[in-house]
């Protein structure tokens, strides 16, 4: 499917996990993108965190274990409907990391 990226905030190294965490959220929600047939990937670097959001026009999927991952790390995690799309949005603080969140090393 085609994916369209979008970037807002200004760029910056963050730590290593939330990096990860980042990627699977998107990765985990595109996979569960059952017909969808298009797809636009948002990263937003904010103070303290960053913000990852995945719309498409296919159906959701199971997100439990994304949802956990973000919630380890101090974070959260949304899904739903919004603007006839599936969306979710992560939010993974970047400050004050715990050094193995729960769950993370197992998914590798």
């Amino acid at each position: 499917m085609p994916v369209a990226f979008d970037r807002a905030g200004e760029p910056r190294r963050v730590p290593h996990v939330v990096d990860r965490s980042a990627y699977r959220v998107v990765r985990d929600t595109l996979a569960g993108a059952r017909k969808a047939t298009g797809a636009t990937v948002a990263i937003e670097y904010m103070p303290g965190a960053l913000a990852v959001q995945v719309d498409h026009d296919g159906c959701g999927a199971e997100l439990e274990e994304i949802a956990d991952l973000a919630a380890a790390l101090g974070g959260g995690l949304t899904a739903g409907r919004a603007h006839g799309r599936f969306r979710v949005r992560a939010w993974l603080p970047t400050e004050a990391q715990p050094l193995y969140p729960a769950g993370l090393l197992a998914t590798h």
